[in-house]
């Protein structure tokens, strides 16, 4: 994202129709402004590889367009994380590339954004060997089952290598080291020329160069919901002995909350030391902040926009007033409260009360006796490079080798919308879980979606690592507001409440600015949304504005309206609203002040203002987040909290839900005051903290142990208004508790992958009728306890599907430390299943039915005298067609030609199902990139297979309609399957509608932010600038038609022709081309080249069936579809089966492209008209045998032309021999167009078997009527073909016309009742044969190679000619 960071007050500003893209680095993931970047991609080379396009020319010119907006100059969102890859994906290495030889290590060492970077960059060069950690500490260290050994010498000795060869890399590229690594990874991250970078892959120490991206930042009684209390009472845990790290913005350690002096004072004092002070300066609690880093330093931001890329490390990891976001997930953790008078908690939290806790000024943190590590990677403001070395640092914090003062807990507040599960970033946290330390990590809020988060997917990386604690924001049971006065009429006189906006500096503002007179807006401009006319002055009044009508209806952001209000003479705002508490914050302006009131309070204001009345308000510094109330929504879910993955890679996320909404906790720079933010960023330290008392009571756990002692008793459910549990995907196992994950000792987890705990059967492909499928999973019951446990097993359902039934073992017994398993097994009616929405799930959203994907999720709940445990288990069913398209091509070889379509195979239509087809003129075909060779491997989603155009211009011509409705469609299919397209991975369309090859409009894979769909958007120039023209809902249809959107490989962008400015008179001047683009390359990861494609009278084209969409039709037997070919020129048509299963998309086996996309190849086609007879060869045939003299030269010369023969190897034609059966059908099919054929697995004919020269042209024969074999079902290929029977091929390769004419009157040797005596007389008539002089036809005699020449040539003149 760029712009402003700003925590929590956020209400999504709309800086056009359509936000483009979203943020792209790493944010913190408490709810902020929504704000466009526009990334400048530049002209960087496609990726390296190999393809193979039907027509075109390579585009030249390439413009930096809006849509290309993506992860910050995205080479680097691999940032660190690419150069933190630990491993190769264990699901990659089916691809036979991933397997290199030594001369190929060089190129390996390189990622493909390095390989593209130009001028000066920041990059990580990793060197070959383990890191420290991993070299010196033995395996239950890393497991974080004892403590470190100590290996100072050997780690330092390490350092000092990794420091040495640093400096020679930065000598030899003439660069600047930003950082080293040398704890997980050994490396350097160094600014220099990209071309010299490069060069470093050459030196053996090198193991891989990755190009880094910026990243961006993203209680009181939140501790008796959590159960946080109850734990600290009951168990005497705090988290005493555990180190938590806070990877975000900084410690205000001088806070009270933290021990600290808790004034203003001591933290300018602070400020000012570039140092950490001195234990026993009294500036901090030794005993509390134990220390950290400051990785960055103030006038840091990674961009180089705000401040200076090169960071200003020191030892002083101080928190910035502009920042604070650190501070207060620090204080969520593990901070120790402040009391009512304003002063460190110092008392016993074993006797605290809820009332007690209730009373403080800021509650104490989920784990008090925890200790603090602040780990700043960011200035003041801006974004950051450097996540990498402070993930790298919390194994030794202080750096001096010795690993004992390494992390516990990681909390990493931040992430990115829709980031990809194999970001390389999430290797990082799958090493430090290796190593022992936990990862907890905020789910996200849909910061870049208009705080929507029930949007597929949006929870991007790191949250998505498996191993990670991932965290949904829940709403607890209070929350804080900002007070107001009215001060008249005296009929609503009082104090009222609401939220401030956030832009202001009440702090900074006078009394006379904080106070006025209000009057309401007039109704027509109710929100403020539009600037006011010139006639409306508020003459320094306050104004009076709905906020909105309801969830549905957001008309625009407060910074518009503040703005408009205050260009009309308006000195504050007031907004009404129609809830109690709202989810989000608002911004406002940095000029004026304002306030949004709760609903009962809205009500009065609103009745004060009507037939022009006002009222009196004032507000106040003071009174900010200065009282709380009961939100009567305890366990709802806060809807910006972001929906995760639905198990198309084999797992879910989110893993667990914690209050994040209205947290009260630390602020920078107030002393002992706190500030009030809401996000999954706030959520996200209470479960920190609740880690950190759960190892404080199992000091034996592994960090995936204490991940499924949370999960398992996180029983609280979350529900909607209406009582609806909400499904996995969007809240785990459920809402955490703190007590019940201390006191349990008895784990359940996922036996295949313990880091996982929950279980996913993923998305399973099954097709109506075949038989049930049935898939099994196995979960282990891990017992730390001394006695045994008899549990009750049984499964509950929150979203349920059609077909599918989940059971479970019924019961598990496990002995005292001992472990035990069950089962739970899925099963699938493929002709039962019905699509069905997630019951919590918003079905529409900005008035459109959104996608959705049907799934069957829940529970395992494991139950024993009044306790209970519970594992999280889904399935996606998903039943799919096997349908296939056929063409007679032969039908189709002239100009202006048409014939049906066939298309046939299990076609699907039931429960909201209905295959699909699109049907396309082919424009460009693509070789799969090896895996190995991209930056990540699901950038295959974006690796380009086929692309196709289609248009129904030509269908309405056909019909007697006009066109200006007619639709293009570009269709493209990919080597590797998206689970829902977003924008880290997405396709866009150049259209040149001039014919210069430059683009005139861009059609782009892309959302409207807010609306759970993906969108073809136009855009194009009006008066010299890009603007969005048009959208269209991809495949030409709204959620509620079921097009395959997600786990899949093929898409539709339809466009509106006039949208294009298409008419007849420049339609021959079209051309596209498609580029994909991701957050991982500088460049296009793949393109096309341009293609020409004329929509109005295309060369291949559809009709005679309805369309299903606007660009698809129906995938079934009974679709009356028909192809027309125009032009003569060779043209494939391609297909695309939306619903079929996905197939092998691999690579691996020579042919194999999945099941959904099809390709059938059109032959050169004549024009409709009788070819003139030829005065000279069509081109020399070059037989040695065959001089021009030779009686049949012209004839065999044609032959030879079209490819019908090749003669033998040794450059000969032997015109007198003998044509066998066998060569007959290979001249007859290949006469025919060589056209798609796949012949049957079995042959036909008992002489012919499948591995015969010539099994596919006989086969062709046989099916098309040519031939029937002789009586005893044998071909006999070898024998000669005699001139009778050769009679006879013809006349059926016509069709068997009716023939009228004289039979057994044309040769003296063919009587009427001779076999054959109708062929041979038809090919007399049509001047094929003239026989022989003496009046025979000789129908016994074998054709020789030079007559069946003269008779293939004037068949084609003669009869196809005609």
């Amino acid at each position: 994202m760029g712009g402003e960071v700003r925590y929590f007050w956020s209400d999504w500003e709309k800086t056009e129709k359509f936000i483009v893209s979203w943020g792209t680095n790493m944010i913190l993931c408490g709810l902020m402004e929504s704000t466009t970047t526009l990334i400048n991609r530049g002209a960087a080379e496609p990726h390296a590889r190999r393809n193979t396009y039907t027509q075109g020319t390579l585009m030249t010119h390439h413009l930096n367009f809006p849509a290309r907006m993506g992860k910050a100059v995205l080479a680097g969102s691999l940032g660190i994380a690419m150069a933190f890859s630990l491993g190769m994906p264990a699901y990659a290495a089916i691809d036979p590339d991933m397997v290199q030889d030594s001369s190929q290590v060089v190129d390996d060492s390189l990622t493909a954004a390095m390989r593209n970077a130009e001028g000066n960059v920041t990059a990580f060069v990793q060197f070959k060997g383990e890191g420290a950690f991993g070299s010196t500490q033995p395996a239950n260290v890393q497991k974080g089952q004892a403590d470190p050994i100590p290996a100072t010498a050997a780690v330092k000795g390490i350092e000092a290598d990794v420091e040495g060869k640093a400096n020679d890399v930065a000598s030899e590229v003439n660069g600047d080291i930003l950082y080293t690594t040398h704890n997980a990874l050994r490396g350097v991250a160094v600014t220099a020329d990209a071309e010299k970078l490069r060069e470093l892959a050459n030196r053996s120490d090198v193991k891989k160069i990755s190009r880094i991206v910026p990243k961006e930042r993203f209680n009181g009684p939140s501790d008796i919901d959590t159960q946080a209390l109850a734990s600290w009472v009951n168990t005497g845990k705090t988290g005493q002995g555990v180190r938590i790290a806070v990877v975000d913005s900084g410690i205000d350690y001088t806070h009270a909350d933290f021990g600290g002096p808790g004034t203003q004072e001591a933290y300018e004092e602070a400020k000012a030391s570039a140092d950490l002070p001195a234990a026993d300066s009294g500036l901090y609690d030794s005993a509390k902040f134990v220390g950290g880093y400051d990785f960055a330093g103030d006038n840091y931001d990674g961009a180089g926009k705000k401040g200076s890329p090169t960071p200003t490390p020191d030892a002083n990891p101080l928190d910035c007033r502009e920042g604070g976001h650190g501070t207060h997930v620090a204080g969520t953790a593990a901070g120790y409260g402040v009391d009512k008078d304003g002063k460190t908690y110092r008392g016993d939290y074993t006797k605290l009360t809820s009332e007690e806790v209730g009373s403080m000024k800021i509650g104490p943190g989920s784990a008090p006796g925890a200790e603090l590590l602040g780990m700043r990677v960011f200035g003041c403001e801006g974004s950051t490079n450097l996540t990498g070395n402070a993930l790298d640092r919390t194994l030794d914090p202080n750096g001096d080798g010795d690993f004992s003062d390494r992390a516990n807990i990681v909390n990493l507040s931040l992430g990115s919308d829709f980031g990809p599960i194999d970001d390389p970033e999430n290797d990082i946290v799958e090493a430090l879980n290796r190593q022992g330390t936990l990862s907890v990590i905020a789910a996200g809020n849909a910061n870049g979606y208009k705080g929507v988060g029930d949007t597929y997917s949006n929870l991007g990386n790191p949250a998505n690592t498996v191993s990670a604690l991932t965290v949904a924001n829940s709403i607890g049971s209070t929350y804080y507001v900002d007070r107001a006065e009215i001060t008249a009429p005296d009929s609503i006189k009082g104090s009222v409440t609401g939220d401030y906006s956030r832009n202001f500096d009440y702090a900074k503002a006078s009394a006379e600015q904080l106070a006025g007179t209000v009057v309401a807006a007039p109704e027509e401009n109710k929100y403020a949304c539009d600037a006011f006319p010139a006639g409306i002055d508020f003459k320094g009044k306050w104004v009076l504005i709905d906020w909105y009508d309801g969830e549905d209806s957001f008309p625009c952001g407060s910074t518009k309206r503040f703005d408009n209000i205050e260009a009309a003479g308006g000195k504050g705002v007031v907004l009404t609203s129609n809830v109690h508490m709202e989810s989000t914050g608002i911004s406002g302006n940095a000029t004026i002040p304002g306030v949004r009131l709760n609903v009962d309070d809205s009500a009065k204001v609103r009745q004060a203002t009507q037939n022009g009345g006002t009222f009196d308000i004032t507000l106040k510094s003071e009174w900010m987040e200065s009282a709380s109330k009961p939100t009567d929504a305890l366990d709802t879910l806060n809807p910006s909290t972001a929906r995760g993955q639905h198990g198309s890679n084999g797992f879910t996320k989110p893993d667990v839900a914690a209050p994040g909404t209205n947290i009260m906790s630390a602020g920078v720079g107030k002393g002992n005051g706190g500030t009030v933010m809401t996000g999954t960023s706030m959520s996200t330290p209470h479960v920190a903290g609740v880690a950190a008392l759960v190892l404080q009571a199992h000091q034996n756990y592994s960090p995936s142990n204490i991940k499924a002692a949370i999960m398992n008793t996180a029983t609280h459910d979350l529900k909607t208004a209406e009582g609806v549990t909400y499904a996995v995907d969007r809240v785990g196992a459920g809402r955490i508790d703190a007590k019940a994950a201390i006191d349990t000792k008895v784990l359940v987890y996922n036996s295949d992958d313990p880091h996982e705990v929950s279980q996913s059967f993923g998305v399973a492909e099954v097709k109506p009728g075949d038989p049930q499928l049935v898939l099994t999973r196995n979960f282990t019951v891990d017992n730390f306890d001394s006695k045994a446990h008899n549990y009750a097993v049984a499964y509950d359902s929150s979203v349920s599907m059609p077909g599918v039934n989940i059971t479970v073992t019924p019961s598990v017994n496990v002995g005292a430390g001992q472990k035990a398993g069950f089962t739970v097994t899925a099963t699938v009616d493929p002709s039962a299943l019905e699509k069905t929405a997630d019951p919590a799930l918003e079905k529409v959203q900005l008035d459109q039915v959104r996608q959705f994907i049907a799934q069957e999720s829940g529970r395992i709940k494991l139950t024993e005298a009044g306790t209970e445990l519970r594992v999280p288990v889904q399935i996606a069913p998903k039943p799919i067609s096997d349908m296939n398209a056929k063409i007679d091509t032969a039908a189709l070889g002239q100009s202006g030609s048409a014939t049906p379509v066939t298309l046939s195979g299990t076609e699907l239509n039931q429960g909201g199902y209905q295959s699909l087809l699109g049907a396309f003129e082919l424009g460009a075909k693509s070789d799969r990139i090896s895996t190995a060779s991209l930056p990540i491997p699901s950038l295959q989603q974006i690796d380009l297979q086929y692309v196709g155009a289609s248009s129904n211009a030509p269908a309405l011509t056909a019909a007697g309609q006009g066109t200006s409705d007619a639709m293009m469609g570009i269709g493209l299919s990919t080597w590797g399957n998206w689970d829902v397209s977003t924008p880290p991975a997405n396709a866009e369309v150049s259209i040149d509608v001039d014919g210069n090859q430059r683009p005139d409009y861009f059609l782009t894979v892309d959302r409207e932010v807010g609306l759970d769909m993906p969108l073809a958007i136009l855009r194009g120039y009006v008066n010299g600038k890009p603007e969005v023209l048009a959208s269209y809902p991809i495949n030409g249809a709204w959620g509620d038609t079921d097009t395959n959107l997600m786990d899949s490989n093929t898409m539709v962008l339809p466009v509106k022709l006039s949208d294009l400015g298409i008419t007849d008179a420049n339609a021959d001047q079209v051309s596209y081309k498609v580029d994909t683009y991701s957050w991982y390359v500088g460049g296009p990861t793949d393109s096309t080249d341009w293609v020409k494609y004329n929509p109005i009278k295309p060369a291949v084209w559809f009709d005679g069936a309805e369309t299903a969409t606007s660009v698809l039709y129906k995938d079934s037997a009974d679709t009356k579809l028909n192809i027309h070919r125009e032009g003569t020129e060779a043209k494939s048509a391609l297909f695309f089966h939306m619903h079929n299963a996905s197939g092998d998309l691999t690579g691996i086996k020579q042919g194999e492209d999945g099941a959904k996309a099809q390709v059938i190849d059109l032959a050169e086609a004549t024009e409709p008209t009788k070819p003139t007879e030829p005065t000279k060869p069509v081109t020399n045939p070059r037989f040695t045998d065959i001089p021009e003299s030779y009686p049949f030269y012209k004839e065999i010369s044609w032959l030879a032309s079209r490819g019908i023969t090749t003669g033998w190897p040794d450059g000969t034609f032997r015109p007198q021999e003998n044509v066998s059966r066998g060569a007959m059908a290979a001249f007859f099919y290949r006469m025919a167009g060589s056209p798609q054929y796949t012949p049957p697995t079995a042959s036909s004919f008992k002489d012919v078997p499948t591995t015969h020269p010539f099994y596919k042209e006989i086969s062709w024969m046989q099916t098309q009527g040519i031939t029937t074999g002789w009586d005893d079902g044998t071909f006999r290929p070898e024998e000669p073909v005699q001139r009778g029977a050769m009679a006879a091929f013809f006349y059926r390769m016509a069709g068997s016309p009716e023939y009228q004419g004289a039979v057994g009157n044309r040769f003296v040797d063919v009587k009427a009742d001779s076999p054959f005596a109708k062929e041979i007389s038809w090919l007399a008539d049509q001047n094929i044969t003239n026989g022989w002089d003496d009046g025979t036809y000789r129908p016994q005699n074998p054709i020789h190679r030079d007559a069946m020449a003269a008779f293939l040539y004037r068949y084609t003149k003669n009869v196809e000619g005609k």
